[in-house]
């Protein structure tokens, strides 16, 4: 979080630009002459025929297009042509209206808002001292804050949620519970309990600062109240569906509480507005206090707490609905004090109840630190679900990756997404390939929920059956993007991992036909085949390789001498080596394991709904042919699978010394030499996309070859730690070597969850399956299964996170974005053993 001292400097760069480029013309020129009116009536006339020409054009070409029916938009943003699946029924009516308000600004310490378009939002800040001793606004989850530790304890995902925040010794403790009483609005009633401590032994500074602010995104008006001094009124105002609302304060006398009104149409820099507005204060006045000022047609409101720590406070909003004023305050009563003790106690029973019964720590045995350590898995996996609104911006064909967002775009059709995110300080925004491992948790919580998600990304969807891989919605979103990833490519895929979510949820429906299938299901069902069907034929036609049965990821730069081996990016594993060379002729062996789910998938729903699988069947045999598969990618020599594609080993990062013809400056940049001509082969990197084939459990139970997979997985040399499974072979020549000059080493070392756990899911699978390795597969899933629980329950209760990766060497210490609660809570699944 950038100081208050730091943003005063660029608020002051700013005004002085803006001072510079409003000059008055008047006072730079004298008065024209005649001869210069004359000739600039003259050019008037020139102006108005020219703007009376291009009049015409337009009438013509509208007419034109009348004519001939609807002008044709590009096919890139199109929408499918279809009914979507976030309009059936069953995501309409109850259960929308349970799901109208949440904890969905998923990028927030803690804020509030509607799952519509235009919401009314909430959100807390509070004043912490950075390690500058600056004073500072939290607000964002900004890894440059150093908090100790924050996330949610327990979240139920609908209407309940706890976390505790430690700022240094401040600790805060937030609770959010949402209501329907039969007077409320639609959507019901919420309300915030912010609880401040100070844990340290000797505090130099006893008060502390909170403020909570709602904005209406709609731009209506809000009707502050600061003259209702005996009441609980702070501010009032209305929403489209909720009707009449009002937000009181309970818990703290109204009298010490400071406010400030704005009219804005921007939210995404709040924390700004708010640290510029308190330095302003504290200039004026020596304290930093907001002003109690409000201005015209407020749509911004703030209010600020100070407190004698310990000091509890607590915001409840009510939508009146129409009822009177007695109603309204008893439901006001209910949400707070010991009536919101209560309900926090029966909540969190609830939640622990349900806990137990959907994942059964405490019966396999877990104690108290593994079950706490589970439930924040969890809580933190829904209590980061979002909702976001906007359009992405999607690269014009001609655009290359890497070009920044102010480059040539199309805009994609205004789009609503409900999504968890992977991190709320690092990624706080859907991402497509992470989703679908969301899902696998989600789903056993939550089905409706989760089929809800999955229905939301699969509406995303455009006529050619593309899916942008990165969901960057709105300004919110945007400001948390370099701009050279903003852009999205429609040549480019993203694993579809939504495969692995709805393949785990047809393992629980019958295998009879649809007919036996509930309402529900048939429903989505039947909504979604169709766009499964267009995506599984996108990648089928945009992402094949030259030999049948081959495919390769699109989008790697076979131009740049700038890295060390070509990204790529839309495989998802980014930096994970593949060919030296980047060509049409590669072979990608997870694309390809990736494709065989997406295929038996698709096999299995039209068998469900009735309709022709033969084109899937076909395919499913094809891409399940062992023969192929080795002929493929498999060397016999090793017994590994690999990449194929133009490679040579003998590559590396040098530096190059040049001088800056526009400067003269001597400088210098790490740069690729390559030191013999690349070949076509299997390209022997051995790591996470090798075990694809075991992943997918494309092996025979019998063969031979799963015998060498059970002895490669468990090679210290090459995949094996103490903490899981590392993601590149230290025998590896790219093993955790950088890219570049600037990037570490990403998937070439570091253990990764999402990956271990496929693995586990396999060996769990062929621990059970009748063969001569059953025994070996169950004695490498036992140990595996220890030791990533072990490492990743103690990261967690050592450092207060969950984390993007671990380190596959000396101590397994989590390293990269946190909390990182997306697809590393996939630990809870590991415990409970759910593959």
């Amino acid at each position: 979080m950038n100081t208050m001292a730091s943003l005063q400097e660029r608020r002051s760069a700013r005004v002085a630009t803006s001072s510079s480029q409003q000059t008055n013309p008047r006072k730079a020129h004298s008065k024209p002459s005649k001869e210069k009116r004359r000739e600039r009536s003259s050019s008037r006339n020139w102006v108005l025929l020219f703007l009376v020409f291009i009049s015409l054009i337009v009438v013509l070409f509208y007419s034109m297009r009348s004519r001939n029916g609807p002008l044709q938009l590009p096919t890139h943003i199109t929408p499918f042509p279809g009914p979507k699946i976030s309009d059936l029924s069953q995501f309409r009516g109850k259960h929308h209206e349970e799901l109208y308000w949440g904890t969905y600004r998923s990028n927030l310490y803690l804020g509030i808002r509607a799952r519509v378009p235009k919401s009314l939002l909430a959100g807390l800040m509070w004043i912490s001292v950075d390690s500058s001793g600056m004073l500072a606004v939290r607000h964002t989850c900004e890894a440059s804050d150093n908090m100790k530790r924050y996330g949610w304890l327990r979240h139920d995902g609908r209407s309940f949620g706890y976390q505790e925040l430690l700022d240094g010794s401040m600790l805060l403790k937030t609770t959010f519970v949402k209501k329907k009483f039969s007077s409320s609005g639609y959507g019901g009633d919420w309300v915030v309990r912010i609880r401040v401590e100070d844990i340290s032994e000797e505090s130099s500074e006893n008060i502390k600062t909170l403020l909570f602010y709602v904005a209406d995104e709609a731009g209506r008006s809000l009707k502050l109240h600061p003259n209702d001094r005996q009441g609980t009124r702070l501010v009032s105002g209305t929403m489209k569906d909720a009707g009449q609302w009002t937000l009181h304060v309970k818990g703290m006398a109204k009298e010490g509480i400071h406010y400030v009104g704005y009219s804005t149409e921007h939210f995404h820099n709040i924390t700004t507005l708010v640290s510029h507005v308190l330095q302003s204060q504290a200039r004026r006045t020596g304290r930093l206090q907001l002003p109690d000022s409000m201005q015209s047609f407020s749509n911004l409101a703030i209010f600020q707490v100070d407190g004698k720590v310990p000091f509890e406070v607590e915001f409840v909003y009510v939508s009146d609905g129409g009822s009177d004023t007695s109603a309204t305050e008893a439901r006001v009563e209910q949400l707070s004090g010991l009536s919101l003790n209560n309900e926090l106690g029966e909540r969190e029973t609830s939640f622990e109840k349900q806990f137990e019964q959907t994942f059964c720590l405490k019966e396999k045995g877990f104690d108290d630190r593994y079950v706490e350590a589970g439930m924040a898995a969890l809580s933190n996996m829904l209590g980061g679900i979002g909702y976001f609104y906007g359009r992405s911006r999607i690269a014009v064909p001609s655009v290359s990756e890497g070009e920044s967002s102010s480059q040539r775009f199309w805009h994609y059709w205004p789009s609503a997404l409900y999504t968890a995110v992977p991190s709320r300080s690092m990624f706080p925004r859907g991402f497509l390939w992470d989703e679908g491992f969301h899902q696998l948790l989600i789903r056993r919580w939550d089905k409706k929920v989760s089929m809800e998600i999955i229905g939301n990304w699969l509406d995303l969807m455009n006529v050619d059956g593309w899916i942008p891989r990165e969901q960057i919605l709105g300004t919110e979103s945007r400001s948390k993007v370099p701009e050279e990833f903003v852009l999205q490519h429609t040549s480019n895929a993203n694993p579809p991992t939504l495969f692995l979510a709805i393949q785990d949820y047809l393992s629980t429906l019958s295998e009879e036909s649809a007919s036996k299938l509930g309402e529900e299901d048939r429903a989505f069902l039947e909504r979604s085949f169709p766009r499964l069907q267009a995506w599984f034929n996108w990648f089928n036609t945009s992402q094949v390789g030259k030999l049948p049965g081959s495919y390769f990821w699109h989008g790697r730069n076979a131009d740049t001498d700038r890295e060390l081996n070509a990204k790529t990016l839309s495989s998802g594993l980014d930096d994970y080596p593949r060919s030296s060379h980047p060509s049409t002729d590669e072979r990608h062996l997870d694309l390809r394991c990736w494709m065989v789910l997406a295929t038996k998938s698709m096999l299995r729903i039209s068998s469900l709904l009735g309709k022709d699988s033969g084109e899937y069947r076909r395919m499913a045999e094809q891409l399940a042919n062992m023969d192929l598969l080795n002929k493929l990618h498999y060397d016999t020599v090793s017994g590994r699978y690999y990449d194929f594609g133009n490679h040579t080993e003998k590559v590396k990062l040098a530096w190059k010394v040049w001088q800056d013809p526009k400067t003269g400056y001597v400088r210098q940049e790490l740069v690729r030499s390559v030191q013999r001509h690349p070949y076509l082969r299997l390209v022997p990197h051995f790591g996470y996309v090798s075990l694809f084939p075991f992943i997918m459990k494309l092996i025979p139970a019998d063969s031979p070859v799963l015998r060498n997979q059970l002895d490669l997985i468990v090679d210290e040399k090459l995949l094996w730690t103490a903490y899981g499974l590392r993601s590149l072979a230290t025998t590896s020549s790219m093993y955790m070597a950088r890219n570049t000059e600037h990037d570490p080493p990403y998937w070439r070392g570091p253990v990764w969850i999402n990956i271990n756990y496929l693995v586990l899911g396999a060996l769990h699978r062929y621990s059970q399956e009748p063969g001569p390795y059953k025994d070996a597969a169950s004695r490498i899933y036992t140990q595996l299964r220890d030791n990533l629980i072990r490492n990743v329950v103690e990261s967690y209760n050592e450092s207060g996170y969950l984390w993007e990766q671990y380190d596959n060497a000396a101590n397994g210490r989590g390293k990269g974005a946190h909390p990182f609660t997306g697809w590393t809570s996939l630990i809870l699944l590991v415990m409970a053993e759910q593959y």
